[in-house]
């Protein structure tokens, strides 16, 4: 019985080293989070624990055995702690306070420290001194009873960590989330509870291993629900994904390890070949088995598995194996929850809805956000009210902002993956850029502070900056020049992805002094610039990259540019159906444009750098002054077409031939 039950203890730590092995090293190789990386520390030393574990008890060498007591014991020490570390991110949504990383060192120290005494000379007591009213320090405190308090205490940690958390969430994906880890940790500290009291209470040692092994499998479930935004489908995908190939694996070594045996006892082979031929077999059928499977199981077509190449190829990781808009439906359901929306809807430009959360917003009183990618309308964001009626606020109305760029960049993605099935290389960047904004987002909802508001830039004129509400007055620090740092922030903004030299600067803002004054002045300027447009100092060197000899606007310092809603709304107006619709958004982008962009800029306004894109966006008033005269003509209001024309014809280099016909027109009907 006892020789049973030691089988089974080491068949259990086989086949959970496995899956952690398998777990660790596919999430470490394929996932970017800091959730991830946590995971994958505790799955490697969850192997490390098991394999040190196993030869302990099949070693029949009295120094093997001690080393394997020296690792099982540290790599216990390390366990503990690494299971508060991935509670402590998950319940923190990747974003734990300093005090909780703290607790966290505190945990690895203790865990680590207590861990040494047994693993060097197991039996051995050391004294822990703890102070006392009377008499000083009370001495010979049991190692090994402190060692249990404090990996009991760790275990407690991670579960009331992750209970707190689940308790403070909503519905939606996140709860399912936390919850499954909640409990995966509980599964986990009891098999570890057990673990820890085996001598007491005398249970069979394979039960506690085996109770790890799932709370692994629960927590792979977790981590492989590929992207920020996931439904609880797609969670579920993944738990038996990642469950199936993990007992995949576990097969396919153990069919090795038998062919193996059988190769040497059987037909008495000592050479490898039976064991090597296996393998490749398996390598060779693996492919096309699993696109079996697949069609079998799911009733997919040839077509479909076609699909799912193309979404791994151009994914960030194996698990992302779903359309781009599949996670639209997650996104709004935290959007909704996190600003208590009545309802929140994605429109394509066809008019289907994308994904829907609560009541469907009304298109005539909902809040209608066009969605621009690039230069193209992809579709619209639909708001109803809240739920109390309050307007939203600065940091609410970010999270919408953040919410509409990430629908536009999921709709675009989308629509590519259905038109350019064979065209994978040319959607990569597209994905890169629907989990860039996925992570804005997720930022924005997990950390308040992470939405501060961003700058507000009214170029359509004479310049005006603002941040929460307040003009940006003093833009280059102490030691450096206002004047000259709102240049070089107008020459950033202009030029977009497009960057700008620094030779170009230099000629722009101090052609006239000497190349080393020159340089000197321009770095003063940038880290005075940098320091203004930072929110906190980590954040003063990522605002302005330089790659490629290039400084780079970093896209998130500005929130809003009427330069780029004007353009939006042009965009969205031709496109519109209902044309009063589309005569209101042409009245908002007149509205906008209050002169020329960029007019009074110090330096840069008068530079040859910024006329073609004046005169694009001047041109481009015309045709809206224009196209809002016909309107206004072709409804009978011909004061209003009358004054379209006119200022049109008086912005117009060419005097506008439209214009001046319909001033003509009007002139003539009245």
């Amino acid at each position: 019985m006892e020789n049973s039950a030691a089988q089974l203890e080491v068949a259990t730590l086989a086949l959970t080293a496995i899956l952690a092995l398998w777990l660790g090293l596919a999430v470490l190789t394929r996932f970017p989070t800091v959730a991830a990386r946590a995971f994958a520390l505790l799955a490697l030393v969850l192997a490390i624990w098991c394999g040190a574990t196993i030869v302990e008890r099949l070693s029949g060498s009295a120094g093997v055995i001690s080393a394997g007591r020296v690792v099982e014991e540290l790599a216990t020490g390390a366990l503990l702690p690494a299971m508060v570390g991935l509670s402590l991110f998950i319940a923190s949504g990747g974003h734990p306070r300093r005090w909780q990383l703290g607790l966290l060192g505190l945990a690895y120290i203790l865990n680590v420290g207590l861990a040494l005494p047994g693993g060097t000379t197991p039996g051995t007591h050391i004294p822990i001194g703890l102070p006392s009213l009377t008499l000083g320090l009370v001495h010979a405190e049991d190692v090994d009873t402190a060692r249990i308090i404090v990996r009991l205490t760790t275990i407690l940690t991670a579960i009331v960590m992750l209970l707190v958390a689940f308790r403070g969430t909503g519905s939606g994906s996140r709860r399912l989330q936390v919850g499954i880890t909640l409990a995966a940790m509980v599964l986990a500290g009891a098999g570890g509870s057990l673990r820890v009291f085996d001598a007491v209470l005398h249970t069979d040692a394979w039960i506690g291993v085996s109770m790890v092994s799932v709370s692994m499998i629960l927590m792979a479930s977790v981590v492989f629900s590929p992207g920020l935004f996931f439904a609880p489908r797609v969670a579920t995908s993944a738990f038996w994904a990642s469950l199936g190939t993990g007992v995949a694996l576990f097969a396919l070594v153990s069919v090795l390890l038998v062919v193996d045996y059988g190769s040497r006892n059987l037909l008495a082979v000592d050479a490898p070949l039976p064991t090597v031929f296996a393998l490749v077999m398996a390598i060779a059928l693996y492919e096309p088995a699993v696109g079996r499977a697949r069609m079998r199981l799911r009733g997919r077509t040839p077509a479909d598995l076609a699909r799912d190449r193309l979404l791994r190829a151009i994914g960030p990781s194996v698990a992302s194996e779903r359309p781009a808009e599949a996670d639209l439906q997650p996104a709004l359901t935290r959007l909704a929850g996190t600003l208590g929306l009545a309802g929140v809807a994605v429109i394509r430009p066809d008019g289907s809805v994308a994904a829907v959360e609560g009541q469907p917003p009304d298109p005539h009183t909902a809040s209608v956000i066009p969605l621009v990618a690039g230069n193209e309308v992809v579709g619209e964001l639909r708001m109803g009210p809240r739920l109390s009626g309050e307007p939203l606020g600065a940091r609410d109305e970010a999270i919408v902002r953040l919410s509409a760029a990430y629908a536009a960049a999921a709709l675009q993605a989308g629509r590519r993956e259905d038109e350019q099935i064979e065209a994978m290389a040319d959607l990569a960047r597209d994905r890169v850029t629907v989990e860039s904004a996925a992570q804005q987002l997720h930022d924005a909802m997990v950390r308040p502070d992470a939405a501060a508001p961003g700058l507000r830039v009214f170029a359509l004129g004479p310049l005006r900056v603002e941040r929460g509400g307040v003009t940006v007055e003093r833009w280059g620090g102490e030691k450096a020049g206002t004047r000259q740092a709102l240049a070089l922030f107008a020459f950033l903004l202009d030029r977009g992805e497009r960057g700008v030299q620094k030779d170009e600067v230099l000629e722009l803002i101090w052609p006239d002094i000497d190349i080393e004054r020159a340089d000197l002045a321009f770095h003063r300027t940038l880290g005075g610039l940098r320091h203004t447009l930072a929110e906190t100092p980590e954040r003063a060197k990522r605002v302005i990259r330089f790659q490629n000899d290039r400084y780079r606007l970093d896209a998130a310092v500005v929130e809003w540019s009427d330069a780029a809603e004007f353009e939006a709304n042009l965009a969205v107006a031709r496109q519109a159906v209902d044309a009063g619709r589309s005569l209101a958004l042409l009245e908002s982008a007149r509205g906008l444009y209050r002169g020329d962009y960029l007019d009074d800029c110090p330096f840069y306004g008068d530079s040859a750098f910024v006329e073609d894109r004046r005169a694009s966006l001047r041109d481009r008033y015309v045709d809206l002054l224009v196209g809002l005269g016909e309107r206004y003509e072709a409804g009978g209001d011909r004061a209003s077409a009358a004054a379209a024309f006119r200022e049109a014809s008086g912005l117009a280099s060419d005097r506008n031939s439209l214009a001046g016909a319909g001033l003509a027109r009007v002139a003539a009907g009245g």
